[in-house]
């Protein structure tokens, strides 16, 4: 397997790849700050050799959107048979649940029954997505976060460390959701909320970084 990505949440989900039985064939890093990481290759571009209908590629980007552009541009050239949905094996994942592929579950994380989760989504370790909850394509639950059941997260947005989002709650696309945030309503789409309750700080416009 390919990792596409070689800063630090490469290494959590280098961690996932391991447990899953998978190894490593290199990290791919266009702008890299060493040449090796876990004593694994760090190279600039996927081998011209690899085979997309024998090998696996899994992105370990955090940035949502900069995760969207990864993926659109090796989905392009690859297709989308070699981008498995990748699961830890201490995660708890409903049979009843639906995973897109491209997606990342990490140590610990909880996924409840009928829950959706989109293409190349991010739950990080020990996130809970409850049931019947939908996770839109490219958005992420950071380390420690949770939603009660039949929430709704839009596309790209991103839910911070700790945060916990009501039962029945629906969030908009490419908003963000600061750390030990509790959120007892709906939020709109674009917007920076933080708190507990969660209120609208700012608008977030297109571009705008996840991390602050």
């Amino acid at each position: 397997m390919i990792v596409f990505g070689a800063g630090g949440h490469a290494v959590s989900v280098a961690e996932t790849v391991l447990a899953s039985g998978h190894s490593i064939d290199c990290f791919i890093d266009e702008t890299p700050n060493s040449q090796q990481l876990l004593g694994i290759p760090v190279l600039t571009a996927i081998p011209e050799d690899f085979a997309s209908d024998t090998g696996s590629i899994v992105i370990a980007v955090g940035d949502n959107a900069a995760r969207q552009g990864v993926w659109t541009r090796l989905t392009q050239r690859y297709g989308l048979d070699c981008f498995p949905t990748l699961i830890h094996p201490s995660a708890s994942v409903s049979q009843l649940a639906v995973l897109a592929p491209g997606t990342v579950v990490l140590q610990g994380a909880i996924i409840g029954s009928k829950a959706t989760i989109g293409l190349c989504c991010l739950l990080n370790s020990g996130s809970i997505l409850e049931h019947e909850a939908q996770l839109g394509d490219f958005a992420s639950l950071a380390p420690g976060s949770m939603t009660g059941g039949r929430v709704s997260i839009g596309t790209r947005t991103a839910v911070g460390i700790g945060a916990v989002i009501k039962h029945g709650v629906a969030i908009g696309h490419d908003s963000v959701i600061g750390a030990n945030s509790y959120v007892p309503k709906d939020l709109p789409s674009d917007v920076v909320a933080y708190g507990s309750p969660a209120r609208i700080i700012r608008p977030r416009a297109a571009g705008d970084s996840y991390l602050h």
